[in-house]
């Protein structure tokens, strides 16, 4: 069989076959809880540091490289070991059977930490590394900064590795971009462990020069064999076994499917050479279309699958094809949220039938070996599919249209469909303004993306639309989350798979509008001014100037004349705007006290501090009552009003509301989130006029190795701790002023 397999995808958190994980795990539909009450240093979904769990049985064929691997972990030298290979060859097995190994030898006394991260996705990875932190002793610090994706995320990963116990694994599986880990700087070579990376690019460059590159081989007819009679003991002789062995080509995952077929008892000739027989019968579902010699290998993969589908077919259960072609337009390798299969959905239900019909499915497909259930830290449940698996199954989902295609000419798009109408669900269950929420968009945040390059191509403009919107509630949750670089790939994806919908598209806007807000929060208000101005033209000509989105981008015009020191213009616009969100949204709507909000602001920063005063009184009292105590725009009025306080010469008051902002941002964002470092500053201003210059100092030195870590060293914020703590040192207070 040609090695050339499967096309490059994104990765796997490991083998999906034989993990036996309870099939009860698939029935938990209610939305898992966060596992972690400390906000924003979440157990990441999906990226689970535990190794995937091997099967009841060897692993064969592998003596001489798992031999070889041993040995490295027993002497890392401050290597980095790459295993490569086409998809399907069996490198996360080997990387898993190492894994298992390396747990159980002890190592000084003591067992050896064995950490597993998938490395397909920016998002994965980082959610992933977060965890391995987090087992590696990391501090509370560390993981905010590293869960926020700061500038130093990288170097501070490896600091805590290199203080680790000696004698640590680390797996980055199904590294198939390089870049991904190489660019920030994720893979680094340290003595004290070894590191070990899985990925189908060959090409030893881009590993960097402390990289040994481990080509992982088929398997010959004799290995190839004794896989298939460990799952199938009863299928048939030797000679048998190996023949269908030779006919697969050697693949692991293909022969691991064929033999797992075998022994599920949905064949119905449970056999070697009836399995081998079946290979060289046209099945209602091969490959799509007449398979030409370049494709001839891939169309024999898929052969081995849709065996199974077949018999699943047969016993009546024909919704298992729809669903792992569905569950395909996902990340493939990296769960699915289980709640996010909701038979309430309606383009679900038409494509599958009622909820048992569904359970049923799944249930089948996971007994095949075409679908894993995986427990993930949080207690929720995932679905995953192989990548292999999931990039030959979405050739069946017809081909990409493009802008003016004919729609019949363009394949039946109603699995693709389902899938975005699942994931839009999901997403509009969430809550963007509630940080309990928080943790559901970052487990969807990697399928979302995916999503827009598997399915939007495919999707009808209202679809496509309302995906667009989805992903922009996404970037607006995981922007208030504090996890900036996600939220610019989720803005900047969707931006580039919605243009079909046109430029003036509201969908499209409201992702230019969040974009804009992301290059204000940078650092350059004109670039994002031009923008907003451009969004709002366009939302004013095509929703008119009452709707609520060219309202909301009133507003931030407003933002951004106050942020570039243009008080008057800024208040003047405030007070229109508010004028019309009282009108049309009300007068305890969210968004209208958040121009009240930003209106005071404005006030202040004109030295009207009582006035300011007294309307932050009104509207932490009106967001308390709205949005409850610890809301986090209720603490930023608190916020707002304590920084008044202190402008107009109330310097205990200040610091007194500083601080019981400073302990609920803490408990509510997490230490690192941008908004508790902006109150740690300007604890370190009312501290410094207070005439306490070294507790000032100390503060400071904090927030901007912090603001260093998370923002970059060219962000306001952290430029302006730096002056402050440059004033600091002279011994003389310094200034606070914010943006909101």
């Amino acid at each position: 069989m040609d090695a050339e397999l499967v096309v490059a995808v994104v990765g796997t958190v490991g083998t999906l076959l034989g993990l036996g994980v309870a099939w009860r795990q698939l029935r938990a539909h209610g939305r898992a809880q966060p596992p972690d009450p400390a906000p924003n240093v979440p157990e990441p979904y999906g990226s689970s540091v535990h190794p995937p769990s091997l099967p009841p049985r060897p692993v064969r064929g592998r003596d001489e490289l798992l031999g070889t691997l041993r040995k490295r972990v027993r002497r890392p030298r401050g290597g980095i070991l790459v295993l490569t290979g086409p998809g399907g060859v069996g490198k996360s097995t080997v990387a898993t059977a190492l894994a298992e190994w390396a747990r159980q030898d002890r190592h000084r006394g003591r067992e050896r930490s064995v950490w597993w991260v998938s490395a397909g996705d920016p998002d994965s990875l980082a959610a992933g590394l977060v965890s391995v932190a987090r087992r590696a002793g990391a501090q509370r610090a560390d993981l905010e900064a590293l869960a926020a994706g700061s500038t130093d995320a990288a170097d501070r990963f490896w600091d805590v590795l290199r203080r680790a116990p000696a004698g640590w694994l680390l797996v980055l599986d199904e590294a198939d971009d390089p870049h991904v880990l190489t660019r920030p700087g994720w893979l680094r070579p340290v003595q004290n462990g070894l590191i070990v990376v899985t990925t189908r690019h060959t090409g030893a460059d881009a590993w960097g020069g402390n990289a040994t590159l481990l080509p992982v081989p088929l398997l010959d007819e004799k290995a190839g064999a004794l896989v298939l009679t460990d799952l199938a003991p009863g299928a048939g002789e030797t000679g048998a076994a190996r023949e269908l062995a030779r006919r697969l080509g050697g693949f692991p995952l293909t022969l691991t499917l064929a033999g797992t077929h075998l022994g599920s008892g949905v064949a119905r000739r449970a056999t070697f050479t009836a399995f081998r027989s079946l290979l060289d019968t046209p099945l209602t579902h091969g490959w799509p279309g007449d398979p030409g010699p370049a494709e001839a290998p891939r169309a024999t993969v898929t052969l081995t699958w849709e065996i199974s589908l077949d018999a699943l077919d047969r016993q009546g259960v024909p919704e298992a094809r729809t669903l792992l072609r569905l569950l395909s337009c996902y990340l493939p390798g990296a769960p699915v949220p289980r709640e996010v299969i909701d038979t309430g959905v309606p383009a679900l239900a038409a494509l599958a039938g009622a909820e048992p019909a569904v359970e049923r499915a799944l249930r089948g497909l996971v007994d095949v070996g075409l679908l894993a259930a995986d427990q993930e830290p949080d207690g929720g449940a995932g679905l995953t599919v192989h990548p292999v698996v999931a990039d030959i199954s979405r050739l069946h989902l017809g081909p990409l249209r493009n802008p003016g295609d004919d729609p019949e000419g363009a394949g039946d798009g109603r699995i693709p469909a389902a899938a975005a109408e699942l994931l839009i669900a999901a997403i509009g269950r969430l809550r963007m303004d509630q940080p309990a929420d928080w943790h559901h968009y970052r487990r969807l945040a990697p399928h979302l993306g995916a999503l827009h390059r598997t399915a939007a191509g495919r999707l009808d403009p209202p679809l496509l639309a309302a995906l667009a919107d989805a992903t922009a509630d996404a970037a607006r949750a995981a922007d208030r989350d504090g996890a900036h670089r996600s939220a610019a790939r989720l803005c900047l994806t969707g931006l580039e798979h919605s243009t079909p919908l046109g430029p003036d598209h509201p969908a499209v806007l409201a992702l230019q509008h969040q974009r804009a807000w992301q290059i204000c929060f940078q650092g350059d208000g004109p670039e994002a001014e031009t923008l907003y101005r451009q969004v709002y033209a366009a939302r004013r000509r095509v929703l008119g100037e009452a709707h609520p989105d060219t309202l909301a981008s009133r507003h931030e015009l407003a933002w951004i004349a106050a942020c570039q020191g243009r008080w008057a213009e800024a208040e003047d616009a405030y007070r229109q705007v508010l004028a019309a969100r009282e009108t049309v949204c009300g007068h305890d709507a969210p968004d209208t006290l958040t121009t009240a909000h930003e209106l005071a602001w404005a006030m202040a920063n004109q030295g009207r501090y009582t006035e300011a005063a007294t309307a932050l009184g009104r509207i932490h009292e009106d967001r308390r009552r709205v949005l409850g105590v610890d809301h986090p725009q209720t603490l930023a009025s608190r916020h707002e009003l304590a920084w008044v306080r202190g402008m107009d010469g109330g310097r205990a008051e200040a610091e007194a509301l500083y601080r019981e902002v400073l302990r609920a941002r803490r408990q509510v964002l997490g230490e690192s989130h941008p908004e508790t470092l902006t109150t740690r500053h300007e604890l370190a201003w009312t501290l410094a006029a207070l005439g306490r210059i070294a507790e000032a100092e100390r503060i400071s030195r904090s927030v901007l190795a912090l603001r260093r870590r998370v923002l970059g060293e060219e962000h306001p914020d952290t430029v302006a701790t730096l002056r402050a703590l440059e004033t600091l040192r002279r011994g003389e207070p310094f200034e606070a002023r914010h943006v909101v």
